[in-house]
This record gives structure tokens, C-alpha cells and sequence, in this order.
């Protein structure tokens, strides 16, 4: 028994080695991801709901301003579903964008800024609190 168990074992063995010389491996390790570093601010600096509100979304990577991307602006509110609000950006200087939207009413509401480039599309999330 203890010969069939080694035979089986030494067997196994041996067709291993093979499979492991002809692994094959053409990807290189991929560079860490930079995360973007994306600020929102908005004028008023404290917004009023039902009011028109400006933003300026400013968004670098390696300190750098990302230019020629198309960034939106979505915005939910965190305690109630009044669906989501989204804000195109026009880029109006290099890594910044600006747009316009009103917030239907206050509290606090979420805010996803997405941007989408070439090497694909990244999300950062924040928050605003919106007065009466």
C-alpha cells in the first residue's frame, strides 16, 4: 500500500515539474495606481437649496492639472432619493472645470465627481451640506 501511495506521489511529481518550466508569463508588474486628487468648491461656499449653485472641480494627478477630460458632477442626497443630479463641467483652464446646477432642497448630498479619459473612467465621492 505504502509503495502504490510513493509511485502515485513520485508520478504526480513528475508531471508537474514539466507544466511548471512552461508557464508562460507576458505581463509585467503593472505601475501602482495614482489615485486622482479632485476638490469641489462651490459658490455660495455654503449652497441654498432651490437656488442656482456654481462649481468649480479642480482635478490633478501627480500634482499635475488632467486636461482634455470629460468630467461630470453627480450629486444625490444622502438621507432621501430625489434621484440623481448631474452636472456637465466645461474645462475653462488647465485641470479645471466648472458647471451649474440647484439642489432641490437642503441636507446633506453626496457628490461624485467623474472622469473620464483615454485609460478610463475614475470616481471620487465627497459630501456638501445645502442650507434652507
Amino acid at each position: 500500500m505504502r509503495l502504490q501511495i510513493s509511485r502515485a506521489v513520485l508520478i504526480l511529481s513528475l508531471l508537474t515539474v514539466p507544466l511548471l518550466g512552461c508557464s508562460r508569463s507576458d505581463s509585467s508588474v503593472a505601475p501602482a495606481v495614482v489615485p486622482l486628487a479632485v476638490s469641489v468648491q462651490t459658490d455660495p461656499a455654503v449652497p441654498h437649496a432651490e437656488q442656482q449653485t456654481s462649481f468649480l472641480v479642480e482635478v490633478t494627478e501627480r500634482d499635475k492639472p488632467v486636461v482634455q477630460a470629460e468630467v461630470s458632477l453627480y450629486l444625490e442626497m444622502r438621507e432621501m432619493d430625489h434621484g440623481e443630479h448631474v452636472i456637465r463641467l466645461v474645462e475653462t483652464s488647465p485641470g479645471q472645470y466648472r458647471g451649474a446646477g440647484t439642489f432641490p432642497m437642503s441636507g446633506t448630498w453626496v457628490t461624485h465627481v467623474r472622469v473620464k479619459r483615454e485609460q478610463g473612467t475614475e470616481s471620487v465621492n465627497g459630501e456638501v451640506t445645502v442650507s434652507d
